[in-house]
């Protein structure tokens, strides 16, 4: 015998994730995006690169300063 638990998310759960979010819970989130997307890994120079690399690696910086600011926003909090 099998026994499964299905689990079906709704509007309101989105919302609420959405509207409860804190600064803690976005830092974790962000910072453990999966490897093989963040960190991303630069190219070797000399090799072949892209537009696709200069924008994935712009979207890394972008998540750093974010994860960045929201720890420095949090010391602030605190203080």
């Amino acid at each position: 015998m099998r026994e499964y638990t299905v689990i079906e998310y709704e509007q309101e759960d989105f919302d609420k994730l959405k509207n409860e979010m804190d600064d803690k819970r976005a830092i974790e989130v962000l910072e453990s995006l999966p490897d093989g997307w963040f960190p991303y890994r630069l190219p070797e120079w000399g090799g072949k690169v892209t537009g696709a690399d200069l924008t994935s690696y712009e979207i890394c910086c972008a998540v750093w300063r974010a994860i960045d600011a929201l720890k420095e926003r949090e010391e602030n909090a605190a203080d």
